[in-house]
Formats: C-alpha cells, structure tokens, sequence
C-alpha cells in the first residue's frame, strides 16, 4: 500500500515504486491518506522473553514431567504407581475383547482414538501457561477421577457423552444426586463388559498421581512463580514500564491470576481483565482505547484504562491502537491467532511509530515435550511463503515473502488453511451441548429437527467448492468432505463441524446445476 499509493512524509509527493528500498530499511517514512488525514502504519519490534520452567516450579520439572507420563500406545499398561495411566480417556480398551466390536462400545473406540495423548498435551500447555492454571486443572481433574470412581463402586461405569459432560459439572452438584444422574445417563454400559480390576486400579492410581501433583504445586506461591515475576520485572522496564499494556493468555485461569497479582485487592482502577462473555467487551474497549473507540462514552467516575489482561476473546475484530504493547504470555498453537493478536494495535491510524511485541517462550526442556516453538515457526514460515506477511510473527529470524504478500488478494481463503487448531473448534461435545440446549430452550424447534426425514440436502455460500455428507449404518456414523470431482477430502469430524457451524438465521442456497 505505501509503495503504491503512498506519500514520502518528507516531501510529501507520491513514492517511487522503484526506489521503496530505504523505506522498508526505516531511513524513510511514508504515509498514506485516508479520510482526509495522513495515516502512518507503525513499525513492528518483536522481543522473546525467555524464562525457566525449572526455577518456575521450584526444581520440580522433572518429577513433574515423569508424573505426567510418556505418550502411550494403544493398549493400557500396568500402573507403576509414578505416572498418570490416562485411563479414563481411553475406557474401550477396558471393555472385554468380546464386547469391543459391540453397540455402543464401538463409540468409546472412536471417541478415546487420540483421546489420552491430547489430554497429556493440553496438561503440559496448561503447565506452561501459568503454575496457577496447572493446579487448578489438577484439582478438575481430581475431583472427575474421583466421582468416575464413586460410580464404579456403585456398580456402573460413567461412559459416553452424556457422563462426560456431568463429570465435567461435578462441582454444582452433591455427590448423591451426580452418582444418580450418572447412573441414569450410563444406562447403555453394563459393568460387566468391563475389566473391572484393572480399570479401578488404573483409576485409583491416577488418584494418587493427581493428589501427588496437587502436593507438589500446592506451596508454590506467586511470591515463588518465576514467570510471573519474570513478567513484574519486565513491566519495571522501557518500553513496558510506560503506555498501555496489552497481555494475552490462552486460559481464563492464567488471565484471572495475572489479573490479581498485578493488581493485588483490586486496588488500581487502571488495570481490568476479560475471559468471557461475563463483562461487556464495548465497555473494556472503550475505556482501554477511547480514541481508536470514540463512540463509547465513559460513565461517571469511570476511569481510562492502561493495562488489559485477555483471552483471544480480544484477539480478533477490534481497534485497540491506543496500545503499542501487546504481551503474549503463552502461546497460541495457531499462528493466525499470533497475527490477531497484533493486529489489535498493528492498525493504520496508530499514532505510535513503534509498536512492540513480546513473546514468552518455555525454556529447552518444556520445548521438547510440547515442541510448540518449532511448532509455530513451521507454520509460520508456511503462512509466510504461501500467503505473505509484511512483519515478522514470532521473531526476525522469519523469512519475509513479497511475492506472496500480494498473492493474497488471488488466493482467497488461503489463510483458513492454518485455522484447524482454532479455539473456534467444534468437537463432537459442543455440537451435542448445542443440540441440548437447543432442546431445553426451544423444544418445538428441536422437535422439528428431530423429526426431519433422511436425505436433506442445502447448499451455503463458500470461497471454496466441496460437498459434505453424512453417511450412518445402524449406529454407524461418518462424516465425509469431498471435492467437486467426489474424491474425499477430509474425514475429520472436527474440522467439517466447523466448516458447517452457522448461526440459526443463515438461510440456505439452492443446489448448484448438475448437483
């Protein structure tokens, strides 16, 4: 844009294409205009804020790591009594092997898959997040082992979705009345199909495990926590220490902690925090950019604000250029969400020159069991030579592509190929949350749906053309992408429920000719 339709901000007559080398190198400025006013795009700086996992979690790294365990095959091992058997995400391989090619076993099969390792992988992201956010899922975790126990002694295994999504509620319900419930939704699974004894054994040692680990984290104090004091000493420093601040988190847990220790009993009026939908995002924007937000007005007594601790819940859509700082404190799998993230302040209409980027990233060790770093710069460098990105994401190590950088605008869509590790992720779970709360919202609605013949078929718009089906056998269901020449494409449950995700009022398209 600057070199086409930009303005030297020297001499003020247009720029020379050819001659765009001095500013990209920074020795010239360029501005262009919009609205009548000269607007400048600021210059990007990218700084990695490394600190130690190992003085974070007071030299417990190891013990810790050995507790979580090793990725693990298929097949469930005996319990050593030193590391977690993730048994209760994998139950089909405690089914009798009579019982295992059965309705409605053949569920647990596909629901546990890839189930066990995920959940190891998310422990070590919740690990790096913050010591706070790993404890308190500790104890989520706990608590559901726990009852999951309480069931089998009651002579019933709590399986399916139904019974996961209870488990993950325990907290709202006395234990008498969540064993009741459990037992009703849990109706299809005869305890009898289960290898009982070695379930309850691999149960009860994931028991001891978590409360092992609980113990273990338990006395690490945020006076103690060397991330968050790594962040304080940070914020004691230029740039950080003047202007406003921008944090990211990946986990309402890690931003609720900032949020406190930055400031303690809540005392300061100039600092706020947002996870959800729990507060009111116009209002958290407008008092945290009211320039780039002029239509929000304060309330009386209401103050600016300098510092806002988020979730991506922020990330996307929104004019924070007020800001020239954003802080991410973890790391986001998708890169895409890394450039939604700066781009809350990387906006035309800054008025700073300079804005800044700061990125925490674990040390070594954590390195090599999440490899989240090499992770993103993979796809990063992927997003770089295939769709072009005029700054660096992560660090100025990336090799920048011009060629792509205007390819964009031929290849629509290209960037949703590095969006299947959104937040905005639909699993099977969510989809069913949705249906029941379809059902106890809207029962006619739902009723509706329900009784709705086989074979429906809808068209909706799409940058890209594809066909999605739905194929069942009995209780067997598949979910199909293919491309216009009817070759599948995917059949990844996940990444078609997103594709199909839409809101209640998108009406539908008529099938294309020759469909």
């Amino acid at each position: 844009i600057l070199r086409w339709y930009g303005f030297d901000s020297q001499s003020h007559v247009p720029v020379d294409p050819a001659a765009f080398q001095e500013y990209l190198a920074g020795r010239k400025r360029a501005y262009v205009i919009v609205g009548g006013r000269h607007q400048f795009f600021p210059k990007r700086e990218l700084d990695t804020i490394e600190y130690s996992i190992e003085a974070t979690y007071q030299g417990l790294y190891q013990q810790i790591r050995g507790y979580l365990g090793r990725p693990r095959g298929t097949k469930p091992s005996n319990a050593k009594g030193d590391e977690l058997t993730y048994a209760r995400y994998g139950l089909w391989h405690y089914v009798r092997p009579e019982k295992q090619r059965d309705a409605p076993y053949t569920e647990l099969h596909r629901a546990g898959a890839n189930l066990r390792g995920l959940v190891r992988v998310l422990l070590f992201k919740r690990f790096e997040s913050s010591v706070h956010a790993f404890r308190q899922t500790l104890k989520r975790l706990l608590r559901i082992h726990e009852m999951f126990l309480a069931s089998i002694r009651e002579g019933f295994v709590p399986a399916g979705e139904e019974a996961q999504s209870l488990l993950y509620e325990s907290d709202h319900l006395e234990e008498t009345v969540l064993i009741e419930e459990l037992r009703k939704v849990s109706g299809r699974y005869a305890a009898a199909d289960f290898t009982l004894d070695l379930l309850t054994e691999h149960i009860e040692n994931d028991i001891r495990t978590l409360t092992r680990l609980i113990s273990l984290v338990e006395p690490i104090t945020p006076e103690k926590d060397a991330k968050l004091l790594t962040l304080k000493a940070r914020f004691a420093k230029k740039p950080l220490s003047v202007g406003k601040k921008l944090i990211f988190t990946q986990y309402a847990d890690t931003a609720r902690y900032l949020f406190e220790n930055l400031n303690p009993g809540g005392e300061r009026d100039d600092i706020d925090v947002i996870f959800s939908g729990d507060k009111s995002k116009a209002k958290i924007v407008g008092r945290f950019a009211p320039k780039a937000n002029k239509e929000y007005h304060r309330a009386a007594g209401e103050s600016e604000l300098n510092t806002v601790i988020a979730t991506d819940v922020l990330a996307e859509g929104l004019n924070l250029q007020d800001c020239d700082k954003v802080v991410n404190y973890d790391l986001h799998w998708n890169p895409v969400r890394l450039i939604q993230r700066f781009g809350r302040i990387d906006r035309i209409g800054s008025d700073h020159d300079v804005i800044y980027g700061f990125n925490f990233l674990p040390e070594l060790e954590l390195e090599r069991q999440l490899g989240l770093r090499q992770i993103l710069a993979n796809r990063i460098q992927e997003i770089h030579d295939t769709v072009g990105e005029d700054a660096a994401i992560l660090d100025t190590s990336e090799q920048l592509n011009e060629e792509a950088m205007y390819a964009i605008y031929e290849k629509t869509g290209q960037l949703g190929l590095f969006e299947e590790k959104e937040d905005e992720l639909i699993d099977v779970s969510e989809a069913e949350e949705i249906i029941r709360q379809l059902r106890q919202d809207r029962p006619a609605e739902f009723e509706r749906i329900a009784n709705l013949r086989d074979g429906i078929r809808t068209g909706r718009s799409s940058d890209s053309k594809g066909t999605y089906v739905f194929c069942q056998a009995g209780r067997y269901q598949k979910l199909y992408f293919l491309n216009p020449a009817g070759e599948t494409v995917s059949q990844d449950v996940v990444q078609i429920l997103t594709a199909l995700k839409c809101s209640p009022d998108l009406k539908g398209r008529p099938l294309p000719p020759g469909h």
